[in-house]
């Protein structure tokens, strides 16, 4: 290496040369062999430098003859210096020694001359940029016959990260052992390392006690699996979990903790360990409990109080809006409640509003908010109501609860209640105008009698009083034989006859009169009543046709069914009986569902259907085309008929969507094999246009409306069809 001096100042062609033996044959080739050397060296020299980059390592020499100081690269780049920066000479190169450690190298190089042996040492180094880093140095020495050194070759090692890692691990386990939170460390398998005595003063359990075993025996019982199955999904998705958990302490006593798990992978990505930070915060929940409790529940009878209530109610305002859902507030006041406390004092007035509370819980259903406002006066939140019907069953439930009297200290005290309801969003929008609302409500009941419930809106109360009338009257109806039968004709506009009749239910109400059936069919399904009414009339239908047949009529009867009687499990038993019972064949039976209806629950409806089909009554969809339904559903359905809807027949002779549509029906029905009859046939229009589509089988006002079974029987025997067209 010449004078030893920095490879880096020295030109490639100052790279050694060997010179092969035999001799060679012209000076070019002489330069061509040189140049091979040249490449050759230069390769051997980069495979150098890059080794010592791998390694961290660098290596240097110092001439002690003529004090130069060589450095390769990697020495250059741990010291953070580029080479022209440096001067090479021992001096300078303790000049980058950290002052603290200069001596203590400067000695040992100094030693090591005197006893002609090498060093080892670890120091502290000032990069350019006032950096500091560590490194491991070795040092050999060469001497000359006389024992004079002559040459000092060594090695640098940067062992910053290590030394780093070294000194980060020590404050580690210093803080370990120190820190006021509990820790837990697991290795992969989470059989537990170590634990420190935070965590032993936490959990009661020594390290001895717990060191191989699992974090189970610290398990509670309190969490399902599926808590722990979000846990373990958390930290194999995210590498750490975070969340309370109660566990359980050596003796037995339960505890809560806020913990910490991380799950350690080395860097290759393999799991190493689980390490869980604990901390014990059992007490500060019980002080955050009492100060919640304190702030949102009533201290008399640990209701939720007017500010919890008026949290959930403003929380609950946008869910419901977003929803489109109504929901209703309950303006509950005791009547009596004032002369209580005054005449018995405020002991037993305070015993008698914990027995109150208890009994309007439960009135009401447990996802319902109820709310203490303070002295009498209570208020309930029921959420995403479908009906008023709703609020007014809570409301009438309260007041019966009150018919009787609240027994304190074996005395029986009377007080009804009044209760004012307002809706959302059909009263009020915010919470301070809903509370405003059932309140004025309320009032408006103690003014008009007390013990009883009214809503904000007069309309309500209009609508809510004619419902309960219906639902109560109804349930009487069948035995006070307010219902009844009409049939409508069905006609065959081929044959020109009437081959078949709709049976259609009447309600004539003893006072109120006639009450349409699309005013009380949705209440008597919704109360479950239509179970009874429809068997009836399936009894009353069959009745009257069995008395057709008698007289020789061949008519076939059809009669609507709700969705409501398909869920019973024994409507196809009970329906089979009442024919069997009274001996009419049931192919002259024919069910109408609605297409509807049995898209809400197709699987069901079709193996009902298929049951009714079996035993040999005939179907229909009614009001084809409203709905959603598929042919795929279509043709795999046992039905006969395909019932066009009256909104397609009524504009069909001058509305062309209408006609196609109707066309298409016939069309789809013809393809199946099925009838298909159009009901709301009104005019002679109507009925020119449907033959015109080949649409032969009608029903609507141009030939009759429903009749009574005793005008029905003139109308068939009379019936002439070209007198309708004349």
């Amino acid at each position: 290496y010449g004078d030893h001096r920095d490879l880096h100042s020295f030109p490639t062609d100052a790279l050694p040369i060997c010179i092969s033996s035999q001799k060679a044959k012209s000076k070019d080739d002489e330069m061509s062999f040189a140049n091979k050397e040249k490449t050759k060296y230069q390769k051997l020299y980069n495979g150098l430098k890059k080794a010592q980059a791998l390694a961290n390592i660098g290596h240097w020499e110092l001439d002690l003859i003529n004090d130069a100081l060589f450095w390769s690269d990697e020495v250059y780049r741990i010291f953070g210096l580029k080479p022209q920066e440096f001067g090479a000479t021992y001096e300078a190169f303790l000049n980058h020694i950290h002052p603290s450690d200069r001596d203590r190298v400067n000695n040992a190089y100094i030693d090591s001359l005197r006893t002609k042996e090498g060093y080892h040492i670890e120091h502290r180094i000032i990069r350019q940029n006032g950096e500091i880093g560590f490194v491991e140095e070795r040092c050999e020495h060469e001497f000359d016959d006389l024992g004079r050194a002559v040459k000092s070759i060594g090695t640098v090692h940067d062992i910053t990260d290590k030394k780093k890692a070294q000194n980060e691990l020590l404050l580690s386990s210093a803080v370990f052992k120190k820190m006021n939170d509990g820790v837990l460390i697991t290795d992969e398998k989470q059989s537990i390392i170590t634990i420190n005595k935070a965590f032993s003063k936490i959990s009661g359990y020594s390290l001895e006690e717990v060191r191989g075993k699992t974090p189970k025996i610290f398990s509670s019982g309190w969490h399902d699996k599926f808590f722990y199955e979000e846990l373990w999904d958390d930290i194999e998705k995210k590498h750490q979990w975070r969340g309370e958990i109660k566990d359980r302490k050596k003796n037995g006593q339960l505890y809560s903790a806020e913990i910490t798990i991380i799950a350690l992978r080395d860097e290759k990505g393999t799991l190493t360990n689980y390490i869980s930070i604990v901390n014990d915060v059992t007490k500060k929940k019980e002080q955050e409990e009492l100060i919640h409790n304190l702030a949102y529940f009533d201290s008399l009878t640990n209701l939720p109080n007017r500010v919890l209530f008026h949290e959930r109610v403003t929380n609950r305002i946008p869910v419901h809006k977003s929803n489109n859902k109504k929901m209703a507030l309950l303006f509950i006041d005791m009547d009596n409640f004032k002369n209580i406390n005054d005449t018995l004092g405020h002991f037993v007035g305070d015993r008698f509003l914990i027995e109150t509370s208890k009994l309007i819980k439960s009135a009401v259903c447990e996802q319902d908010t109820l709310c203490r406002l303070g002295g009498d006066e209570f208020i309930i939140m029921i959420e995403n109501i479908e009906s008023l019907m709703e609020a007014a069953l809570a409301a009438e439930n309260i007041v019966k609860k009150f018919s009787d009297p609240v027994i304190v200290d074996k005395k029986e005290l009377y007080s009804g209640v009044s209760i004012g309801i307002s809706i959302y969003p059909d009263d009020a929008s915010t919470y301070e105008e809903l509370i405003k609302a059932a309140d004025t409500a309320m009032y408006h009941v103690k003014e008009s009698g007390k013990n009883s419930y009214q809503f904000y809106k007069q309309s309500m109360n209009e609508k809510v009083t004619n419902r309960m009338l219906i639902e109560n009257d109804l349930r009487n109806a069948i035995n006070k034989d307010e219902l009844y039968l009409e049939y409508q004709p069905k006609v065959d506009l081929d044959s020109k006859t009437v081959y078949g009749m709709e049976a259609l239910l009447r309600w004539e109400h003893s006072q109120v009169g006639l009450i349409k059936p699309d005013m009380f069919i949705s209440i008597a399904e919704e109360t479950g009543q239509i179970q009874d009414i429809g068997l009836w009339v399936v009894k009353q239908a069959v009745k009257d046709i069995k008395i057709f047949h008698d007289k020789g009529h061949d008519l076939s009867i059809s009669i609507n069914v709700s969705s409501k009687q398909l869920d019973n499990d024994s409507f196809v038993g009970d329906v089979c009986k009442i024919v069997d019972d009274i001996g009419v064949d049931k192919s002259y039976i024919e069910f109408e569902i609605t297409e509807t209806h049995i898209m809400k629950n197709v699987d069901k409806a079709m193996a009902i259907l298929n049951e009714l089909h079996a035993k040999g009554f005939k179907l229909s969809i009614d009001d084809f085309g409203t709905g959603y339904s598929s042919l795929s559903y279509l043709k795999r359905l046992p039905v006969k008929t395909i019932k066009i809807d009256r909104s397609f027949v009524l504009d069909i002779d001058k509305d062309e969507e209408d006609r196609s549509i109707v066309a298409t029906i016939v069309a789809i029905a013809e393809s199946l094999g099925k009838e298909v009859i159009a009901e709301g046939s009104e005019t002679r229009s109507h009925i020119n246009a449907l033959k015109l589509l080949n649409c032969n089988k009608v029903q609507g006002y141009f030939f009759s409306k429903p009749l009574k079974k005793e005008n029905f029987e003139e109308f068939a025997n009379n019936f002439n069809m070209e007198r309708f067209f004349a």
